[in-house]
């Protein structure tokens, strides 16, 4: 027989080679090696075996690159190679990139029925979540959101608009059952939101919403929020069977007791408007979806060309000007559903400069 090693001919049946030494027992069997991508294992100085799939990548601020990993710990090697697919196929089936979510949500009529200055916004955000767009949104923690929103936001509003994108982004994925909650609840902006400095339209921007009226009806619901001091949401509360358009009132209301069901009284400036919403085959004084409401009144906003205030200022509008016609302070709180006056003159009411100079010189 021939040796193994040298090939020199040693005797038939002989254990080791009695030129080299070599032993003559077959090789084992090759392992077959793993395809890229199927992971590999790792014997542990513990004696343990661990199972790596990677399941991605991503980079850090200075460009470099990361493995994103799962693993799981075996006692034995074989169990620990058979685990490979299951991570890995676990890992298809329960998480997709925040990229393909993004990509998903633009598609949808949600984002399409947003304004373009909207869209503008979360464009800008998404460009400072780049590198988390590889990561699987169930693998993203609320340190990394936090963490990203404070290398990257730079400031109150732009970690907002981020976390508004991320929360849809969220919505999208428990829908798919990929993850079952919406970790944006749980995250902190790492700036401190600034204490906006209240104001009221004007009557020149109030006369804008009038010249836009005829030929844009949701204008409607901006005048009589206007004139009521109705909230958003005790605009939709409002049933057409609480209407009293004979007796020029009223009845709704939500948050306190003083607020819920509370007389509301209908000004004739807006009597019509009222009136041409009450004749249509709604049920309540406005049927318009939730998502779409802020919509309409942010493309409202935009071509008027008044303030872009938020819609609340309404109301503000609204108490500054009774007060600044000197209604009697016991009838404003009435009519605004607030427990005391207190709270109506420290949170809504905001009288112009030309009304406070008009009261001291009457002095």
């Amino acid at each position: 027989m021939i040796c193994r090693k040298c090939t020199k001919q040693i005797p038939d049946g002989s254990a080791f080679c009695n030129h080299c030494g070599a032993s003559q027992d077959p090789p084992p069997p090759h392992t077959k090696k793993r395809g890229n991508g199927q992971g590999t294992v790792w014997k542990m100085p513990n004696g343990k075996f661990q199972a790596i799939v990677t399941l991605g990548y991503t980079t850090d601020d200075a460009g470099k690159l990361h493995r994103i990993k799962r693993t799981k710990v075996f006692d034995k090697k074989k169990e620990a190679i058979a685990a490979l697919p299951m991570l890995k196929n676990a890992e298809r089936i329960q998480d997709v990139s925040l990229s393909a979510l993004y990509n998903e949500y633009v598609q949808t009529d949600e984002y399409k029925d947003l304004t373009r200055s909207s869209r503008k916004r979360y464009s800008k955000a998404w460009e400072r979540l780049k590198t988390l767009s590889f990561r699987g949104i169930a693998s993203i923690t609320v340190s990394d959101i936090e963490a990203q929103m404070k290398r990257t936001a730079g400031s109150y509003e732009t970690a907002h608009s981020m976390q508004m994108l991320l929360s849809h982004l969220y919505k999208i994925a428990i829908k798919k059952e990929i993850i079952h909650m919406n970790k944006m609840d749980y995250v902190d902006s790492p700036f401190q939101k600034p204490i906006p400095k209240r104001q009221v339209w004007t009557e020149s921007e109030i006369k804008s919403f009038w010249d836009d009226l005829p030929s844009h009806p949701f204008t409607a619901y901006i005048l009589i929020s206007c004139y009521t001091g109705l909230r958003h949401g005790e605009l939709y509360s409002i049933r057409i069977s609480d209407i009293h358009l004979d007796e020029n009132y009223m009845i709704g209301g939500i948050k306190s007791e003083a607020g819920k069901n509370r007389q509301i009284p209908i000004p004739d400036r807006i009597k019509p408007l009222i009136a041409g919403i009450a004749t249509k085959n709604a049920k309540t004084l406005i049927d318009i979806p939730q998502n779409r409401f802020y919509n309409l009144y942010r493309e409202t906003i935009e071509r008027t060309g008044v303030r872009p205030l938020p819609f609340h200022t309404c109301r503000h509008y609204f108490f500054s000007r009774l007060t600044a016609a000197g209604v009697h302070s016991g009838i404003i709180t009435e009519i605004g559903g607030h427990a005391s006056y207190v709270t109506t003159l420290k949170n809504y009411v905001r009288i112009p400069l030309e009304d406070k100079l008009s009261a001291v010189n009457k002095i």
